[in-house]
């Protein structure tokens, strides 16, 4: 059950993350969030329950924590390439994503609405968020000083989002920005390490049913 929920988690990455976001401006720094849902341990020392995020201009790095271990999702933005660094026992691996050529960004709608709410210490605007594939209408918040191009999340936000869920095998997740770091980055954050072999994703779903 775990590890189908995780490698659900896994791909949806995979495909939310195909499409590149327009940004105006740059961040560089550390993003924490905190990661809720109805099956979750509420134990908030548990690293399952946190997303840490850094971006440094057009590089971004997103780390989970499942179940089947710590998985992080490196991109390139400009490029459109991506991949998800896992270590299995047996190898460590570079998952290769897939670009996605298509436009994706008319699954969600959004409307302006009034209010702010604070989250790590900045406040976030207000915003309707109309998910038209499960019809189904949230209220979430984001930062309009920050890209969204440095989130995967809500396809069409018009800044990061910062508190805000999606609907994954049965279940909303819900992630809340709880820490901002802004400061310089080491530019390995975003590399793949040398002990890595880089795969395709149909080479990993494969490797896994074995």
């Amino acid at each position: 059950m775990k590890k189908a929920l995780s490698i659900s988690i896994l791909i949806f990455a995979l495909t939310a993350c195909s499409s590149p976001k327009v940004g105006v401006n740059s961040f560089e720094g550390k993003l924490t969030y905190s990661v809720s849902s109805p099956t979750s341990n509420p134990d908030l020392s548990d690293s399952i329950n946190y997303q840490i995020v850094y971006a440094k201009d057009s590089m971004l790095r997103i780390d989970n924590f499942t179940p089947i271990g710590k998985q992080i999702y490196i991109k390139h933005i400009p490029k459109n390439k991506a991949y998800i660094l896992m270590d299995i026992g047996v190898k460590k691996v570079a998952i290769q994503t897939i670009a996605d050529t298509l436009e994706n960004n008319s699954r969600y709608h959004f409307k302006q609405i009034r209010g702010k709410e604070k989250f790590a210490g900045r406040k976030a605007k207000n915003i309707s968020v109309t998910d038209t594939a499960l019809d189904t209408t949230i209220i979430m918040n984001y930062l309009e000083e920050i890209p969204s191009k440095y989130s995967t999340a809500i396809e069409g936000m018009p800044g990061l989002p910062v508190h805000y869920s999606f609907y994954s095998n049965g279940a909303w997740i819900t992630y809340r920005l709880i820490a901002i770091e802004e400061g310089v980055l080491n530019i390995d954050l975003f590399g793949i390490p040398s002990d890595y072999e880089i795969i395709t994703l149909d080479e990993f779903i494969e490797m896994i049913k074995d």
